[in-house]
């Protein structure tokens, strides 16, 4: 389906950048009171860690060299703490996927801080990114498939819920925008942080946060009117991610998005797409 006007009912919520990543026009503040009930829960959390982790800029490119570099600085496992230190700064320049990968992690940081719980380390290093995950193998390859691939891990992981109405959406869902009818081999797609819409030019626009082309991390906008499918992930059970060294090695279904088409209804099914 491509998304035009006849969708837009809900209040439109306006985010411009700024040097500290996200400047709030028109809606409350991440983490202040009124934020906490317009953007409950694990939402919340993305946002913040948005606004308060993530640099802007740093350029965009996702060439081998550059997954290495999000591998080997941007995600390092710790000893001294047992769990992972993140240096989005030192990842840069970097792309969609792996913003998206960074945010979710700092994310799971702070909701451990506030559960007052921690995963075992076991599960970090599940969640670690390394240099040998092609698409569909481990944590961090599904994250990075093409298709659903972070829909498909947090259903898998029963961590959380994927939909396709952007009437339903918050602001820190995340959100998978294909900017054509193809899913798999030929798609082309962009893995984002969802943060709203707005009319701008006469026409409704949806605004969110990745590493976006052509100059890395920050906020962007583009007509609704212009993409096809929408997958919003929300995570409502971010404890379920310490299911995650459970997972098999390699999802096949996921592996073969590199290679075959896929129809939206197949996604659908295998992500349970509401």
């Amino acid at each position: 389906m491509r998304y035009g006007w006849g969708l837009i009912f809900l209040p439109l919520y306006f985010l411009t950048a700024d040097a500290a990543g996200l400047k709030w026009r028109g809606a409350p503040a991440p983490g202040s009171p009124k934020a906490q009930q317009a953007t409950p829960g694990f939402g919340m959390l993305v946002l913040e860690s948005i606004r308060h982790d993530m640099p802007t800029g740093g350029g965009y490119s996702a060439t081998p060299k550059d997954v290495a570099r999000v591998a080997e600085q941007g995600v390092v496992w710790s000893d001294e703490f047992r769990g992972l230190v993140i240096s989005p700064h030192k990842a840069a320049p970097t792309f969609c996927s792996a913003a998206c990968y960074l945010v979710l992690l700092r994310a799971l940081q702070r909701w451990e801080a506030q559960a007052r719980r921690r995963f075992p380390p076991a599960v970090w290093k599940t969640l670690d990114i390394t240099g040998n995950q092609p698409d569909g193998t481990g944590t961090w390859g599904r994250a990075n498939a093409n298709g659903p691939g972070l829909a498909k891990l947090v259903h898998d992981l029963g961590a959380g819920i994927n939909f396709h109405d952007v009437r339903l959406a918050q602001p820190g869902d995340f959100l998978k925008i294909f900017w054509s009818q193809e899913i798999g081999v030929n798609e082309r797609g962009h893995l984002v942080v969802y943060l709203g819409l707005e009319r701008k030019n006469g026409s409704v626009h949806l605004r969110y946060w990745s590493a976006n082309k052509p100059g890395g991390y920050g906020v962007k906008s583009a007509p609704i009117s212009r993409m096809y499918h929408l997958i919003f992930t929300r995570i409502t059970a971010p404890q379920n991610f310490s299911r995650a060294p459970r997972l098999p090695e390699k999802d096949e279904w996921l592996q073969n998005m590199q290679a075959h088409p896929f129809s939206f209804d197949e996604v659908r099914r295998a992500c349970n797409i509401r």
